[in-house]
């Protein structure tokens, strides 16, 4: 059996990847073949989304499922109006190990918006997408970050650009050249 698939392309247990989209349509357009694929090939899928969007995400890929947790994004990536990305990333580390067969964990970034706001917060982002980075090489996880072009400028498309090994953008999956590894 091969291994995961976003949008017919394959790709390797341990990605990472920035997804850029327009939309709502289009992430779903995207996301949910990927999940509903890990689900029907007994994979553990997390789903981070707006807490408006958790119930609609359940309802698309068939109701509850038990090897599927929808949670909210906003209570998981905040703490005190700043990010606890340890704790978040200490979280799934223990989630994943738990599962026994490979994970999917998407995260629907439309949060950061209001967050970003407020001073240091894109490096705080910068720094947790470099410790997801650094996390998805120690499980057997496929890990993908949706970031809204109609939502996001340059100010923070480009550090998300350098903060993750792959990109995918209209249809095509890049190797990062500007990705910024982690420090071990």
């Amino acid at each position: 059996m091969t291994g995961a698939v976003f949008d017919g392309v394959p790709l390797d247990m341990h990605s990472h990847l920035c997804v850029f989209h327009h939309g709502p349509a289009e992430r779903d357009e995207l996301l949910m073949p990927f999940l509903a694929d890990g689900l029907h090939r007994g994979e553990a899928c997390q789903y981070f989304a707006m807490a408006g969007d958790r119930d609609d995400a359940e309802r698309k890929l068939g109701g509850p499922h038990p090897r599927l947790q929808v949670n909210g994004a906003e209570s998981r990536y905040r703490c005190d109006d700043g990010m606890d990305s340890d704790a978040f990333m200490a979280e799934l580390d223990e989630w994943s190990g738990e599962q026994g067969t490979p994970c999917r964990v998407a995260g629907d970034m439309r949060w950061a918006g209001s967050a970003l706001s407020r001073p240091g917060q894109l490096d705080a982002l910068f720094r947790h997408e470099v410790n997801a980075s650094r996390w998805v090489t120690t499980r057997p996880v496929y890990a993908l970050c949706f970031y809204d072009l109609d939502l996001f400028d340059g100010d923070v498309i480009v550090p998300m650009v350098h903060a993750h090994p792959q990109i995918w953008m209209t249809g095509v999956l890049l190797d990062n050249p500007y990705h910024q590894q982690p420090l071990p």
